[in-house]
């Protein structure tokens, strides 16, 4: 009988040992999860700027609309163009480059006319350009031009020279333009692009000196530059 009694026993006190590890598992678990959910991993996504200095230029709310907002670009649009900051100092210097910079925007807006979406364009004249050319001032330019979208671009050019002693010197010019597309309505940029071309050219007898020969280079990568950006805005314009 005392074996059996031992047996009983031994059966008993594992089974109450066996009870007491599965509630401390349990207990264990419950705390695990408890102190888990109170981790950033399991909270809800943030959803606005924490930092009280971004709320002085816009609200999150505000932030929020934006960035929920979808764009709608009419199908006949108006687009008004205009550059920021001064043209180069060479770009009346004679009748020749007078011809030729006329000839380099008509290029330039004809190419924007033929976007899908776009039905008329025009630079933004002079008249009701802002001199504080800010993103504000420009879109109520626009407005009073009844220019659906606007692009402003902004050019510049570098030249680099290669004297040589027994040829013609030869110059190499790269221009390099930003732009952003804005849509009046709302004041948001749905496309920007950054292009550069460049252009090399050499001294000829018809050219008064170099530096003619490193303007007419600086010319033709404007050219090549302002097509290329007429053909990115086309793009996205067609991707609509």
């Amino acid at each position: 009988m005392a074996p059996i009694r031992c047996t009983a026993l031994l059966f008993l006190c594992a089974l109450i040992t066996g009870c007491t590890a599965e509630g401390t598992a349990a207990m264990k678990s419950d705390e695990a999860g408890s102190l888990y959910a109170q981790t950033p991993a399991a909270q809800a996504t943030l959803q606005e700027s924490l930092f009280k200095e971004d709320t002085a230029a816009i609200s999150n709310d505000d932030m929020a609309r934006i960035l929920a907002a979808k764009l709608e670009i009419p199908k006949n649009s108006k687009l008004a163009v205009v550059r920021f900051g001064q043209l180069p100092y060479w770009w009346g210097w004679s009748e020749d480059f007078v011809r030729t910079n006329q000839q380099i925007d008509d290029d330039f807006l004809g190419a924007l006319k033929q976007a899908n979406r776009v039905k008329e364009v025009a630079y933004l004249p002079s008249l009701v350009t802002p001199r504080d050319m800010t993103l504000p001032h420009l879109r109520q330019a626009a407005a009073r031009l009844q220019a659906d979208l606007l692009l402003i671009y902004r050019t510049s050019t570098q030249s680099y020279q290669r004297n040589k002693i027994f040829s013609d010197d030869e110059t190499r010019a790269y221009c390099t333009v930003e732009a952003v597309l804005l849509d009046t309505r709302t004041g948001i940029i749905p496309f920007s692009t950054v292009v550069t071309e460049q252009f090399s050219a050499k001294k000829n007898k018809q050219d008064y000196d170099f530096q003619e020969t490193i303007a007419k280079a600086n010319q033709q990568a404007i050219a090549k530059a302002w097509l290329h950006l007429a053909q990115n805005t086309k793009a996205y314009l067609a991707s609509l």
